[in-house]
């Protein structure tokens, strides 16, 4: 980056290291690769290359390889939409999720509603009561998704991870459910530990955890949770026999081969084992997750003192910050509005593009999350309908519902295990020395 420059976006997009990206390189410049469907030497070393890199992914999260396997995918919003299409949705089948999930996951419904299910989205407080009750009945497969950590706010954060076995714990012999956690701004920050905790399903991006490669995500999936999938379309590498004439097919047998098609992306995926490997050099994930916290909770601590010379907070600041275990209930973002002395919110969209002037790079919007934002701001499902054919998205020019002054928005400052306190301290410096006593 430019000096002077704050990059304060790392929910959207962790960032790479000079010493990673020179090792990747190295490696491309060592190193002859080829497709790894073929059995020459390049293929055949590419192949080994890629399965040593499933297993390094497995040991990262302490997954048991007899239990869990990767599978490669372009994003986590690829995982999350293979899960969605491969599930056996049935008429009978109820997708649940948290309202606060990624708008990735709320589109994962549409195939439950295409099979004639049913979706249902919930808060903390149902999951908390519904997973006591008991398990349903009906030869069925559900589904229920939640994050790990939000993207909006890091607040309504950290869900518990006991949600899974409770969730599962309801399941009879004719009617399964089954846990996907979305992990995609927890991992980046926060260890998993998948021997402790034992999710169907979980969904994450490697460019969100240390910034290269982009394009890449990956499934972890239970093998016994993988045989329930119902692949339809099926391409190369995926199958082991096949015909042209008649409708004849044979799938792979281990869920990774068979849920992916065509041939993977080999070259960035062998460059991940120099990501990790900068994890730990930096002293593994308890150390940046140890970094993260202490810069959070510092910078809460001044952005939620910053006041008006009369009196009113700058600031209003969403999530679990005030929490007094908010060390296991918030991750590593602070989501605010500006306010000015009278109370009102200030634009958010100004505010980005005056940060962005002074070097900061924050996010504004609904951050894909409509269900935490509109949640925080207090802005009806109504009313947000009533945008349909006005609102094309976050960077749009339609930031309140005109007629109440209620923002659709807000801005997000993420942090990562690159953040620096020079980055925190000017963050409140800048939002103070430009927003205190403004009004325009």
């Amino acid at each position: 980056m430019k000096p002077n420059e704050h990059y304060m976006d790392y929910t959207g997009s962790s960032v790479y290291c000079q010493s990673q990206i020179e090792q990747v390189f190295e490696e491309l410049r060592g190193a002859m690769f080829g497709n790894p469907h073929s059995a020459n030497p390049s293929s055949s070393m590419t192949g080994d290359r890629v399965e040593e890199v499933r297993d390094l992914v497995l040991r990262y999260f302490n997954a048991d390889p007899a239990e869990y396997q990767v599978v490669f995918t372009r994003s986590a919003t690829g995982a999350l939409k293979l899960v969605g299409e491969t599930f056996p949705w049935s008429r009978a089948s109820t997708f649940a999720y948290l309202r606060e999930n990624h708008n990735s996951v709320l589109g994962m419904r549409e195939y439950a509603l295409e099979a004639g299910g049913a979706f249902k989205a919930v808060n903390e407080t149902f999951v908390e009561h519904w997973a006591q009750l008991e398990g349903e009945s009906g030869p069925i497969y559900n589904l229920f998704a939640f994050p790990a950590e939000d993207n909006f706010a890091g607040a309504c954060v950290k869900y518990p991870l006991r949600w899974i076995q409770q969730v599962k714990a309801k399941s009879t012999d004719a009617a399964q459910w089954r846990v996907l956690v979305d992990a995609a701004a927890y991992v980046p920050t926060q260890p998993l530990d998948l021997r402790e905790v034992a999710p169907d399903f979980v969904a994450l991006s490697f460019y969100k955890m240390f910034g290269y490669p982009t394009g890449l995500g990956a499934l972890i999936v239970r093998v016994d949770a993988a045989e329930i999938l119902k692949k339809l379309f099926w391409g190369g590498g995926a199958v082991s026999l096949a015909t042209s004439s008649a409708d004849f097919h044979v799938l792979k047998c281990r869920p990774a081969d068979k849920l992916e098609d065509g041939t993977v992306n080999f070259l960035d995926i062998v460059s991940l084992k120099h990501g990790f490997g900068m994890i730990e050099k930096l002293g593994g994930i308890r150390a940046i997750q140890a970094h993260v916290a202490s810069l959070t909770e510092y910078l809460y601590e001044r952005m939620s003192n910053l006041r008006h010379s009369n009196g009113k907070p700058m600031l209003q600041i969403f999530g679990k910050h005030h929490f007094a275990n908010s060390r296991q209930v918030q991750g590593g973002i602070l989501n605010f509005e500006v306010l000015r002395p009278d109370g009102s919110v200030f634009s958010y969209k100004t505010f980005e593009r005056e940060a962005a002037g002074a070097g900061f790079h924050v996010r504004t919007g609904a951050e894909c999350n409509p269900g935490a934002c509109y949640n925080y701001l207090g802005v009806t499902e109504k009313e947000v309908e009533s945008l349909a054919g006005k609102k094309e998205g976050c960077h749009d020019d339609v930031e309140f519902i005109t007629w109440v002054e209620v923002p659709l928005g807000s801005v997000r400052a993420s942090l990562g295990y690159m953040s620096t306190w020079e980055d925190a301290y000017a963050l409140v410096n800048f939002i103070e020395g430009n927003y205190k006593d403004r009004s325009k």
